[in-house]
């Protein structure tokens, strides 16, 4: 669909229906501001419809191939002229093709199998001229365009690698796509042709297709040229590894933009057919003795760390460089819900010492453990700890000696089954302790609140201090009333000195 204004019922009324022959178009197209134009473009024939190609002249073989298809009522120079895929291309290194839609209405077959095998000729007569990868072929589209894209999903994913529908839900309904496939899909709010309102059902279909979480990775004020205030939501990983990714962008009607072309370019780029990610993986590595990715790192993610959910229902996302893991159904247990870290190297006699922030949405529990991996799940600290937190963030801390068997293949585990709402954790850090701390199960929790004992240094009881935790005693000491002086706070394995001046 062009830039004609037309409402969804009357774009679904005529495509069903192909009553185009009444109607009198008026098509303007819009300038592309500067830089080349279709012109630089060759313009080639497959089986007797016109395609514009543009390869740069430094293309290495075995290149990608990108097919950018325009909306109804338009053209490959309006499609051309507003995205400019030629500028991506010359740095990025693969091939573009605009493809000319169906005669008469320049239409698309959105319902059929016309323009799909057509699709499959382009790529073939792709790979004779330009010798380009197979397995790396993209298909993008505005408007009806984006619609065809989606139709695609269902008849020729084996041939695409990679979707980017642009402003384009299909109107004939979503269909099933052959395999779980990465989409990418930019769409304006005030769209008054495609409406916005359709774009998150419509997507829901493809995520529940492709058993994606159920819970968006939102980034807001997302970077757009074009639109302040882009919102970009994701979903993933679903089967197989792919991701679905929405890009909202405010105040944006019905019209394609070279705002998007980047974006759309280094998602794509991504994925191969053979299932492969173009971009090398992220190898976590085994038998460590720290944890990886502790900080959560943009860059990483949530590499290293696994949500289970044994029962209830949860999620893993990263929010603002922290992990979050959201509760909307509890389990019965803690670890029904639980983020994981494996790989990791529990050497027999030595000490450890655990650290993380966290923090929550409402006040409520978090179970931590260090364990085995595998069944029975031993913990090496003697049972799972349970920390209170609150709305703010607190740094905990666990020490223990590892009294069981060396363990090659160990893990840290947050559970946080017990409770809906998010649990934000960051920061979490496993290291050695110096020396041997204790016995076995001996674990000293040094941050949970508990009752300390305090003594003058003569042996003589002082005090109690109740529901006090660990790194608050200089200051619980500092506000009593007491003689200058040192003092010994005792409990269990906690045995300090402090000093009240």
């Amino acid at each position: 669909m062009g830039k004609q204004g037309r409402n969804l019922e009357e774009y679904k009324h005529e495509i069903s229906f192909t009553a185009f022959s009444s109607r009198i178009v008026l098509f303007c197209p819009m300038g592309g501001g500067g830089g080349k134009s279709l012109n630089d473009y060759k313009k080639e024939s497959v089986s007797g419809r016109d395609i514009h190609v543009y390869a740069p002249s430094n293309l290495a073989p075995k290149s990608p191939l990108l097919i950018s298809c325009h909306g109804m009522d338009q053209d490959p120079n309006y499609q051309q002229s507003n995205t400019h895929w030629e500028a991506v291309a010359d740095t990025a290194g693969f091939v573009v093709v605009y493809p000319r839609g169906g005669t008469g209405m320049s239409t698309w077959d959105i319902s059929g199998d016309k323009d799909t095998k057509w699709v499959v000729q382009i790529i073939e007569q792709m790979v004779k001229e330009y010798d380009i990868d197979q397995k790396r072929v993209y298909l993008s589209g505005f408007s009806m365009g984006g619609m065809f894209t989606y139709h695609a999903m269902s008849k020729i994913a084996d041939k695409i690698a990679a979707f980017a529908p642009t402003s384009g839900t299909n109107v004939m309904g979503a269909s099933k796509a052959m395999r779980p496939v990465p989409i990418i899909h930019p769409h304006g709010t005030n769209d008054d042709v495609l409406n916005y309102s359709q774009v998150e059902g419509f997507l829901k279909n493809y995520r529940d297709q492709f058993h994606c979480p159920s819970q968006a990775e939102v980034q807001n004020n997302y970077p757009n040229s074009e639109n302040s205030g882009a919102t970009m939501y994701t979903w993933g990983p679903c089967d197989e590894g792919v991701y679905i990714k929405h890009l909202k962008l405010p105040g944006r009607g019905h019209s394609p933009s070279k705002a998007d072309v980047s974006d759309i370019w280094n998602f794509v780029k991504q994925y191969s057919l053979d299932g492969s990610s173009i971009t090398p993986p992220i190898e976590v590595p085994t038998n460590r003795d720290s944890v990886f990715n502790g900080s959560f790192s943009d860059s990483l993610k949530l590499a290293g760390w696994t949500l289970n959910n044994h029962s209830g229902e949860g999620s893993l996302k990263l929010t603002d460089g922290k992990a979050e893991i959201n509760v909307t159904k509890t389990g019965t247990n803690a670890y029904d819900i639980q983020m994981i870290q494996n790989g990791i190297h529990y050497e027999k006699g030595k000490s450890y010492k655990v650290t993380f922030d966290a923090y929550a949405s409402a006040a409520r529990t978090l179970e931590v453990n260090i364990e085995k991996d595998t069944d029975p799940w031993t913990s090496y600290l003697g049972e799972a700890k349970t920390f209170d937190l609150g709305t703010e963030k607190k740094n905990f801390e666990i020490v223990f000696t590892m009294n069981e068997a060396t363990d090659e293949n160990g893990r840290v585990s947050f559970n946080a089954g017990l409770a809906t709402g998010s649990v934000f954790i960051d920061n979490v850090v496993l290291s050695k302790a110096e020396g041997t701390i204790g016995l076995a199960n001996d674990v000293r929790i040094l941050s949970d609140e508990r009752t300390l004992s305090v003594y003058n240094m003569k042996g003589g009881f002082v005090c109690k201090l109740k529901g006090t935790r660990l790194g608050d005693v200089q200051s619980k000491l500092n506000s009593m009333k007491l003689e200058k002086g040192l003092y010994v706070v005792k409990n269990g394995s906690f045995n300090k000195i402090f000093s009240v001046k």
